[in-house]
């Protein structure tokens, strides 16, 4: 066992990538390469000011001899943080992040008053927030912390705060985040949203006229929000790609109002071919957007529980291929199990099932995609079939069943989705197709 003030870390110590988080007054220091030797390095926190005795001396970007960065200069001083021994020699960590040799023939030291350590207080985010390993938008993004999370600050820097949250420590900016008690500045008034409907096929193109190339063309009847205009032409944005299109073809739309979540997408057929996996490939989207996981598609579905052919438990056989079986296997996982598998990325994932469709809106309305289970891509209406589901027993099912993220509504009754089968990606779908699809099961796992 070591003192509280000094420890032994294990850190990977080559020239290649190393991610380095450290805090001068809680003593953690962690250090992770993605390859390399083991090297020991124990560390005794420390507060003070190294100054260059020698006419030059090298500095470092990791506590590594061979990772020489800079030269210092006689009379050139520093902050350390923390004095630690890498292969038998000493090194200060300095408060800009670097480190320079703790041989006392090459620099002086001079210790500081102990700072005093200021008690952890409540944080809340105002808006969804980057966690950083470090206090500033130059290091690592950790996870996203969702906009109105409360988090445990322990220290300040540079306008940034060190936080916790779920478990993970890290940086965070002061600027999004208050005390509960204070009520954050209201935005500056600004003008209703418009929004306009397309009248024909309409091409997007990269300016405001048709002298400029075509990105896409949107079918008609989209509903768009009009950002700017130009000349007669509105900036829209259509499927994440943003352009300009003529407002000789589309309409105002007089009172209306949408509420849609612009989460990433996952396509559940390229480049992961995986026609059975719509459960797991709308659950990554909805984990993908709250930042608590940034795996890709096949090596979510392969941590996905499997079982032999019931759902209630895990994924029945395999989201890749369309299987056969005596009898038939039902291929999906449902939501108690989804859930289960989704709560290993975040503890904010739910089992929404039993939803009406008024708290699936309420979901939205604070910033949280909801995968439900609907039918297959037209919204048909839904077919029963009965299945042997092994252990669970024979189970009346929806058969033509199909999973996408609820990303939206409008004021016209529809529902905005997010379908990973879909080419189209997202699209509205009319307020009786969705509630009648939805309805049939009301299951839904709401990531928030």
């Amino acid at each position: 066992m070591h003192s509280r003030k000094i420890r032994s870390i294990i850190i990977k110590a080559t020239a290649f990538l190393v991610i380095a988080s450290a805090s001068a007054i809680s003593g953690v220091t962690t250090w992770t390469d993605m390859e390399g030797t083991v090297t020991e390095v124990s560390a005794l926190e420390l507060q003070g000011t190294v100054t260059v005795t020698c006419s030059a001396l090298w500095t470092y970007s990791r506590p590594d001899w061979t990772a020489r960065t800079k030269v210092a200069y006689r009379g050139e001083s520093f902050t350390a943080s923390e004095k630690i021994s890498v292969e038998g020699r000493d090194m200060y960590r300095l408060s800009n992040g670097a480190y320079i040799s703790a041989n006392p023939a090459y620099v002086t030291f001079s210790q500081s008053a102990a700072p005093s350590v200021p008690a952890p207080e409540i944080k809340t985010t105002t808006a969804n927030l980057n966690m950083r390993t470090g206090p500033g938008t130059g290091y690592q993004i950790i996870m996203v912390i969702p906009k109105g999370a409360q988090v445990t600050a322990s220290g300040s820097e540079n306008g940034w705060y060190r936080v916790t949250y779920q478990g993970s420590t890290g940086w965070a900016s002061g600027a999004y985040l208050v005390s509960p008690d204070t009520q954050a500045p209201s935005p500056a008034p600004s003008a209703s949203a418009t929004y306009i409907r397309t009248t024909a096929n309409l091409n997007m193109r990269t300016g405001a006229s048709t002298g400029y190339s075509i990105i896409t063309t949107i079918p008609s009847g989209t509903k768009l929000e009009s950002l700017a205009t130009s000349g007669g032409w509105h900036k829209v944005s259509y499927n994440g790609r943003t352009g300009w299109v003529s407002g000789g073809y589309v309409s105002i739309l007089s009172g209306y109002t949408q509420k849609v979540i612009g989460i990433p997408y996952v396509n559940q057929y390229s480049p992961v071919y995986a026609p059975m996996g719509c459960e797991g490939a709308s659950l990554l989207m909805a984990l993908k957007y709250k930042g608590y996981t940034s795996l890709d598609l096949k090596a979510f579905l392969d941590a996905m529980p499997k079982t032999e052919r019931d759902p209630f438990n895990g994924f029945a056989s395999t989201p890749y291929k369309i299987v056969s079986g005596v009898p038939e296997i039902f291929q999906s996982i449902f939501p108690a199990a989804l859930t289960a598998f989704g709560k290993r990325y975040s503890g904010n994932v739910a089992d929404g099932s039993g939803y009406t469709t008024a708290q699936l809106k309420a979901e939205i309305d604070k910033g949280n995609p909801v995968v439900v289970y609907v039918t297959t891509r037209n919204y048909e209406t839904p077919v029963w079939k009965v299945y042997d589901m092994g252990p669970s027993g024979s189970v009346n099912i929806v058969d033509n069943m199909h999973v996408m993220v609820l990303t939206g509504y409008n004021s016209d009754g529809e529902y905005h989705v997010t379908d990973p089968a879909s080419s189209r990606n997202t699209y509205w779908v009319s307020q009786v197709k969705f509630e009648t699809a939805y309805n049939a099961l009301r299951w839904a796992v709401v990531v928030r």
